[in-house]
């Protein structure tokens, strides 16, 4: 499968520990852009926007994902406490 824009693809879950404002829950998400860089694959998701997935990764885990997230769709899900943000020039 290639990424085209406007496709859905599973996202998985990320937390960060010193900037908890881009937290995200995983889940489906749409395509909003498609980027080469040294030969890899990377894509931009409406739901997540400024990031980058590298492709082939996400394509290795959609098995995976598909059957924790289902159709649940992927959002962000900040932490605001400012003990998970310090540091973070966000």
């Amino acid at each position: 499968m290639d990424p085209r824009i406007g496709n859905d693809v599973y996202i998985p879950s990320s937390l960060h520990l010193t900037h908890g404002e881009d937290d995200f829950e995983g889940g489906l998400c749409r395509i909003a852009g498609v980027r080469i860089w040294n030969g890899a694959i990377f894509v931009e998701v409406e739901e997540d926007p400024g990031t980058q997935h590298a492709w082939d990764y996400l394509m290795e885990h959609q098995d995976e994902w598909r059957e924790r997230f289902g159709d649940r769709r992927g959002r962000p899900d900040p932490d605001l406490r400012p003990e998970f943000n310090e540091g973070w020039a966000g």
